[in-house]
């Protein structure tokens, strides 16, 4: 727990160094620092701000300006973890010009080194933020009467989101994702700057010195870039005898399997496939809370604004979303209502609470425990117990979702997959069901995004191992050319308020009143997700041992799919500590060694020579795979303590939108 206490403090730190300067400030915060801070203060960001003294909270995002003038206030707090310079000359001169400010202080995650100042700009105005300075300076003075103006601009690590004591994902970084093809573009090339500069200011804090390992093209080039980082170069070489830590990242394009599947024993992960996210989250969802009052019409405006939310300080509770069944997450649910219940002083809420046999508990036991809350004249009596509720009704709404039996097909389209593969292998007929159940998906309840969420998981799980024929393949391209087609038709003659990423992406493409046009369209883009869907299939070639995501040892198994992930710890941890030819290492001590390692032979590191290791995956982490790596860490037992970490918590539909979308040349 020593890892988990440190990073604790680490953020408590972090935080405490930024409240303190808020009192008697306007504070405009970005939407990634804001989740940091989210989760950080368990989902009561807004009062821990206001409670530090702030006059007023804004987002700090270009549209909500226009009108957000504050008044009798002369000091700015601008909290941003922005390392794009445009940003801040666009959206802080903004903030400057609409209010008379005689004071800004900008804490931001990016160090100066990073901002991605253009060539122009001379070395001694990126250094200590000079320019940004400046130019802040000027844009308040020019609303006040007088050049008596003061700026200042804080670096501070503002990164890291703690959902579980093993878990924590990054905001800033929630995009930051490999590419199919391997290609980087510039904004990548900055983004990886930043990230590994932040990692840098963690190490520092902590004082460790860290052994970097890699799987994975780009997390090969972040792992470069980390070691080759100059002021990373100057902590290592100065801290002698520090303890290290194994950092460890992987590719998500690796494994697009995992993050596709729905067959999941993670409740977290049915909660994230079928709750709305919480406005401008990656990471948490939007809960309705109005089960707990009397009269939900009275109550909807303010359930609109302030929804729930799974932020805890109690990591226990997400921890238990996590890790526990189904089962034994309805019978704990239950005991917390009852405990709740038995505690308030209204004798009302105390009537009939027998105890139940867990066997007997269900979601709409709970449900009917719940709208006991309705009797409660004032839920504040219970504000300590509310974020108990607010996880209680996550897990309720997502059990009872409409969604719920579009998943369970899911599922079951999904063991139907892995079974025909297991059988017919070479000659699966695999494409030409899923052609089939393309064409009938409206009659089955399934939208396209998720069908285009299972074709991925197709390709991913097959990879080489297996070669669909052309003839089903083709079959597969005119199915879903007839689905996009269909789908551009609808959206032609029906304006939604809501659309999901892919309507919006069809939309991208041009929605024509010309049928034959869109027919053309529809075409190419069905050839482009078969391009992708083959570059898919293609991302684990050039690995050594993990090729393969189907697992049967013996002929009495039944085949499995056995993530990428799952895999790796399985090897890592085993104590005959085998060897990992797929994990490429960045060790400064490795590198250090010098002309030893032809001296003497090769000198060998594993990760599990450090007490902590920190597994991030490049590109997203599901739930499911943090319950898999807590149950392979309770079967072997090391004496090293691992966190799994990565850019956001995903969901089968971000794959869709960050690799299969996004990757559509047309």
């Amino acid at each position: 727990m020593e890892a988990v206490n440190n990073l604790e403090q680490f953020l408590t730190d972090t935080w405490a160094d930024i409240v303190h300067l808020v009192h008697g400030s306007a504070v405009y915060i970005d939407h990634a620092a804001t989740e940091c801070l989210h989760w950080y203060t368990g989902g009561k960001t807004y009062s821990f701000l206001k409670d530090a003294g702030a006059v007023s909270v804004y987002e700090l995002a270009m549209y909500n300006f226009r009108y957000a003038k504050v008044k009798n206030c002369k000091k700015a707090m601008i909290i941003s973890t922005s390392s794009n310079p445009a940003f801040y000359q666009r959206t802080v001169k903004m903030i400057m010009e609409k209010n008379i400010f005689d004071c800004c202080t900008i804490v931001t995650a990016a160090h100066s080194s990073v901002l991605n100042y253009e060539d122009t700009v001379p070395l001694e105005d990126k250094i200590d933020y000079a320019k940004l300075k400046r130019d802040v300076k000027c844009w308040m003075c020019s609303n006040l009467q007088s050049q008596d103006c003061s700026v200042v601009v804080l670096f501070r690590p503002i990164f890291i989101s703690l959902i579980d004591n093993d878990l924590l994902v990054t905001p800033p970084f929630g995009d930051l994702s490999p590419t199919l093809n391997n290609t980087l573009t510039k904004d990548s090339e900055y983004a990886v700057d930043h990230f590994v500069s932040l990692f840098h200011s963690l190490f520092t804090y902590l004082n460790l010195k860290e052994d970097v390992y890699s799987m994975g093209r780009f997390s090969e080039y972040v792992a470069e870039k980390l070691e080759i980082l100059p002021a990373a170069v100057n902590r290592r070489n100065s801290l002698i005898g520090a303890e290290g830590v194994s950092l460890i990242f992987v590719d998500r394009t690796l494994d697009l399997c995992t993050p596709t599947s729905n067959n999941t024993e993670s409740l977290l992960a049915k909660i994230l496939c079928t709750l709305p996210h919480l406005s401008h989250h990656c990471n948490d969802v939007a809960i309705n809370m109005s089960p707990l009052f009397c009269n939900p019409q009275e109550a909807s405006q303010l359930i609109d604004e302030v929804p729930g939310c799974l932020a805890s300080n109690d990591k226990s509770l997400t921890n238990v979303l996590i890790t526990k069944k189904q089962k034994e997450v309805l019978t704990t649910a239950n005991k917390m209502l009852v405990d709740i219940l038995l505690t308030n002083e209204n004798p009302k809420l105390k009537e009939n609470l027998r105890s139940k046999l867990a066997t007997r508990i269900s979601v709409h036991s709970l449900e009917k425990l719940v709208n006991r809350f309705k009797d409660i004249g004032d839920l504040r009596a219970i504000s300590e117990l509310n974020k108990k509720l607010q996880v209680i009704l996550a897990i309720i709404q997502a059990l009872t979702s409409e969604k719920t039996s579009q998943l369970e097909l899911l599922i079951s389209l999904e063991k139907l997959v892995l079974q025909n593969i297991a059988i017919s292998r070479e000659s699966t007929s695999v494409l030409g069901q899923f052609s089939n159940i393309v064409r009938t998906r409206e009659k089955r309840g399934l939208d396209t995004d998720n069908i285009l969420a299972l074709l991925v998981h197709i390709y991913a799980l097959t990879g080489t191992e297996i070669q669909f024929s052309s003839q089903q393949e083709q079959q597969l391209k005119e199915s879903i050319a007839d689905a996009i087609y269909e789908d551009m038709m609808k959206l032609n003659e029906n304006v939604m308020n809501k659309m999901s990423v892919y309507q919006q992406t069809l939309l991208l493409f041009g929605v024509a009143d010309d049928a034959e046009a869109m027919k053309e369209i529809s075409a190419k883009v069905a050839g482009s997700i078969m391009n992708v869907l083959h570059e898919i299939a293609q991302q684990r070639t050039y690995l050594h041992n993990y090729t393969s995501l189907i697992s049967k040892s013996s002929s009495q198994e039944i085949v499995q799919r056995v993530g990428i992930l799952q895999q790796l710890l399985r090897d890592m941890l085993h104590p005959e500590r085998y060897e990992l030819p797929d994990l490429h290492q960045r060790s400064p001590s490795f590198i250090s060694a010098g002309f030893n390692l032809f001296s003497k032979g090769r000198m060998k590191h594993h990760p599990c020579d450090n007490k902590w290791i920190i597994v991030y995956v490049m590109g997203g982490i599901t739930p499911e795979e943090v319950r898999e790596t807590k149950e392979i860490i309770s079967i072997f037992k090391p004496n090293c303590q691992i966190t799994i970490a990565g850019s956001r918590l995903l969901n089968p539909l971000d794959i869709v939108d960050k690799v299969l979308l996004s990757s559509i040349d047309y």
